[in-house]
């Protein structure tokens, strides 16, 4: 997940607006503290959206405060704080962000990669810091299998998408008792959502990957850099799938008393990932209307 798990920001509320701004800024504190301030410099979007189903699942309480920052010294904005939730999206950031550079160092070429390898020995102090093994193993050995997945240029989406989602599963659900109710819907967002990621990247970066001769599976399968409209009324349909899941989960959850964070999830999922994967679709970019 890095920058497609997002909200679109027009539909919220003012209300729910400053809440999840204010999520945002709580995770982005809690890196600071954790991880290290360069740490922060990589958080996006997609850690609120874990905060808030976490938050919600484990009815973990947070409070709103007023403080100033070095981006916005003049001003005091409301900042989520006292929640071991926020404590571990920064961590799982950190660890992802490592294995994505990682990734990068091995697949990338030129600026790209001299970037990832001059950012590595940072996010390996982030990465350490987190303190969290068995998360940073299991995600290391699932980008290894996607990593040697790729590099057999499988003529499939299903099963690169399998291990990614899984990924994402494992850090949705990370800590929450196994078996749980709590544990399975986690799991069964992340799931979902990673699927979602993977596909919307994958379209994202199809044209490049292919001048790149590097692997995407929707080269693999159609065999073109330029979708069709047959190849995206597939993908569409594809993500609808994903998309209704996550939607079903969410109804399992009790939001009774956190409406805001009902509000914010499933604004997520019903207009902000499917309507960032349309603007990749399509390729018409509606401006910028979201944080």
């Amino acid at each position: 997940m890095f920058g497609y798990v997002k909200a679109y920001t027009p539909e919220l509320k003012v209300k729910e607006f400053e809440l999840y701004r204010a999520a945002y800024c709580g995770v982005c504190r809690s890196m600071g503290k954790c991880t290290g301030c360069l740490s922060r410099l990589t958080l996006t979007w997609d850690s609120v959206f874990l905060f808030f189903l976490r938050s919600a699942l484990t009815r973990t309480p947070f409070e709103l405060h007023k403080r100033r920052c070095f981006l916005h010294p003049l001003s005091r904005r409301a900042v989520a704080e006292g929640s071991p939730e926020l404590e571990y999206c920064a961590r799982a950031t950190a660890i992802m962000v490592a294995g994505k550079l990682k990734d990068d160092r091995k697949d990338e070429r030129g600026a790209k990669r001299i970037c990832a390898s001059l950012l590595s020995p940072f996010s390996a102090h982030a990465k350490k810091r987190a303190a969290l093994p068995l998360l940073a193993e299991h995600a290391e050995k699932l980008l290894g299998e996607l990593s040697a997945l790729e590099q057999e240029n499988t003529a499939s989406f299903d099963a690169p998408a399998d291990l990614s989602a899984r990924l994402t599963a494992q850090l949705f659900a990370f800590g929450l008792p196994d078996g749980s109710a709590e544990e399975r819907i986690a799991r069964d967002v992340g799931y979902h959502t990673g699927k979602l990621v993977y596909a919307a990247d994958a379209a994202d970066d199809l044209a490049e990957d292919v001048k790149k001769k590097r692997y995407n599976p929707y080269f693999s399968l159609f065999g073109t850099a330029a979708l069709g409209e047959r190849e995206k009324a597939i993908i569409r349909d594809a993500l609808r799938c994903e998309t209704d899941a996550i939607m079903r989960d969410l109804d399992l959850i009790d939001f009774s008393g956190i409406d805001g964070i009902r509000a914010i999830l499933f604004n997520v999922i019903r207009y902000g990932i499917p309507r960032r994967t349309e603007e990749i679709l399509t390729g018409n970019k509606a401006g910028k209307d979201d944080l």
